[in-house]
């Protein structure tokens, strides 16, 4: 379930129970509740809930983390690791929020002169 801070409004779902795995692109904003394996790409939003699981890379313009992430993580815009989120890859983003409880095991870059947008 997401956090109180998040607004519903106009989001797509991938519920608790649901499980998937393949290449996935969207527009707009997408919430992960369950279980994703493959890469995701996207200009938009990737919001990883708490109970959310993704295996693979992630090219998007914003990330908000509250659950687990393995792979790497591209964002043109900003991440947000909220607490209790843990991410094992590395990150590339102009904008990282690391909240009190967050865990990152990897690397942060966040220079502009190398960042590939989604």
């Amino acid at each position: 379930m997401l956090s109180n801070n998040i607004e519903p409004v106009g989001q797509t779902f991938l519920g608790k129970d649901a499980s998937f795995k393949g290449e996935l692109s969207f527009k707009g904003t997408l919430c992960i509740d369950g279980k994703f394996e493959g890469n995701i790409q996207t200009t938009d939003t990737l919001l990883v809930s708490h109970d959310g699981t993704v295996e693979g890379d992630i090219q998007a313009g914003s990330v908000i983390c509250e659950g687990r992430v393995k792979g790497n993580i591209i964002a043109s815009t900003k991440v947000e690791l909220r607490p209790d989120s843990n991410v094992i890859g590395d990150i590339q983003s102009p904008s990282l929020i690391i909240e009190v409880g967050a865990k990152l095991d990897g690397k942060c870059n966040m220079s502009t002169k190398n960042n590939n947008t989604a």
